[in-house]
């Protein structure tokens, strides 16, 4: 990320314009005592200047390991079988990021067909998206394109950042190669060009915990320079 925070805007504007305010940390810091030493104020100021709180959606075929990628995010560890989402579910953390204060609010959509009617009210105010493919299944790489299609779609938004994860890397027989992945990121990212926005792609294990981190931090701070920066 660009060393240069941006400033947040102001509480008080409609949370669609931008990144909101992690609302209950702010309240918290303007209860504090005023007259505490100028260390612990500077502190507090920065605090507060640096919380966001974003939400994201995790799209992709039933069974590609979106729960999974959630939980290991949450620090939950890896279930082999785990019932499976209806419709959607809702979790979320905070985490400290490059001095970022973030509190991730993460749906986790239900990628069975039969959902499709009901999954519009959850794409509703998200700033980006973790697109989850299995490497090991075809047709949920192949299928990726109408997911991303239905969050531009139901966003209230528009076109919003997407991550693709490339999932279940510990696993063999891979179907889809990363160069294949990489050309699906190109070509993304020429349509969404004129609207200033960029994708990323990573590979990742919810089993391993490879890149899930990584998936959530670069999403994650992206999404506070892009929707923070008075420039876009």
């Amino acid at each position: 990320m660009s060393d240069k925070k941006q400033s947040p805007k102001k509480s008080g504007e409609d949370s669609d314009n931008g990144v909101v305010l992690f609302e209950d940390n702010i309240k918290k810091l303007a209860s504090e005592d005023l007259d505490t030493i100028e260390t612990e104020e500077k502190d507090a100021q920065s605090y507060q200047a640096n919380a966001y709180m974003i939400k994201l959606v995790l799209i992709g075929d039933s069974a590609v390991g979106k729960t999974s990628i959630r939980n290991n995010f949450l620090g939950l560890g890896f279930e082999k079988e785990h019932q499976t989402t209806l419709g959607a579910d809702f979790a979320a953390t905070t985490q400290t990021i490059e001095g970022y204060q973030i509190k991730y609010q993460i749906w986790d959509l239900a990628g069975q067909p039969m959902f499709k009617n009901v999954r519009p009210r959850f794409f509703k105010g998200c700033f980006g998206a973790l697109a989850v493919f299995d490497i090991t299944r075809k047709e949920t790489f192949h299928n990726l394109t109408n997911w991303i299609e239905e969050l531009y779609q139901f966003s209230g938004r528009g076109v919003v950042p997407v991550i693709i994860l490339s999932n279940k890397m510990d696993l063999e027989n891979h179907a889809i190669t990363v160069e294949e992945a990489n050309e699906f990121i190109k070509e993304l990212n020429k349509k969404t060009k004129d609207h200033k926005i960029k994708n990323f792609f990573l590979e990742t294990s919810a089993k391993t915990g490879l890149n899930i981190d990584e998936a959530f931090r670069i999403l994650g701070e992206y999404i506070i320079e892009k929707f923070s920066s008075d420039d876009d």
